[in-house]
């Protein structure tokens, strides 16, 4: 008996909308650090206002935001998310490797010890762990709100809390006094609470697992493709964007752009 085609059925159920928006989080990303390389790395006098109140206090939540959410919505997506938990998990171990190494040879301060990679993966462990305890849909979902607040709550108590010279606590948002610089961190507290969000949200509005926007116009999808693309391929471009990045600027510098 032939088997039905569902490669099309599957296409049009693809979530277009959250492969944009987290798109345009990666390409703001991507955006971010080559002004960062350029500002600090190559110290060009350019792009001054990343030291501006707005840019740390209004742009940059926004984009992690953003990005966070959607990718706790896709928790629902997921056939295996304790497989694609633990591929992350090791994709930020060979990151936080990686930038230590760069750090002992260069000397430049860009280990990574803890940041969105390393978010996304204990968040994605979380549900799947919750997955296998906590059957019961309402209850699952009370207990990712519970969560998402106590950890947003502990981002606001966490300035009061004294410093501490334990690096096993960087997670935490505690950072040791006179700590080397890192090339990129996103603690625990608050962030972890907005991709629970994104988890509840993923529970709640897309249990068909289908785009909440059907009948949308081919020429639309394909204005929107880069993003899209993106969007797919978040984790991979997360990984090579910036030695590629640091590749494409040293050469320009090598043969004298700048």
């Amino acid at each position: 008996m032939k088997q039905p085609d569902t490669t099309a059925e599957n296409k049009h159920c693809r979530a277009f909308e959250l492969d944009m928006l987290r798109g345009l989080a990666v390409l703001m990303m991507i955006l971010h650090h080559l002004i960062f390389d350029l500002r600090y790395l190559f110290e060009l006098d350019v792009f001054s206002f990343q030291e501006s109140w707005w840019f740390d206090a209004l742009l940059r939540p926004v984009f992690l935001f953003v990005f966070l959410t959607v990718s706790g919505i896709c928790c629902t997506f997921s056939r295996s998310n304790s497989k694609r938990g633990i591929r992350m998990l090791l994709a930020a171990f060979l990151l936080t490797v990686a930038t230590t190494l760069v750090w002992q040879v260069s000397g430049l301060e860009l280990a990574i010890f803890f940041n969105v990679l390393h978010l996304l993966a204990l968040g994605t462990l979380i549900y799947a762990l919750m997955e296998k305890i906590i059957t019961d849909a309402s209850s699952f979902s009370g207990w990712l709100v519970f969560g998402a607040a106590l950890i947003i709550w502990g981002g606001s108590v966490l300035p009061q809390v004294p410093q501490t010279n334990s690096p096993l606590l960087i997670p935490f948002g505690l950072l040791p006094e006179n700590f080397v610089g890192m090339g990129d961190y996103l603690p625990i507290f608050p962030w972890l609470g907005f991709f629970l969000i994104g988890a509840v949200l993923g529970r709640l509005l897309y249990q068909s697992r289908c785009s909440r926007f059907t009948g949308v116009h081919p020429k639309f999808l394909r204005s929107i493709a880069p993003l899209t693309w993106l969007g797919r391929n978040a984790l991979i471009v997360y990984i090579l964007h910036q030695p590629l990045l640091l590749a494409v600027l040293y050469l320009l510098r090598f043969i004298g752009i700048f």
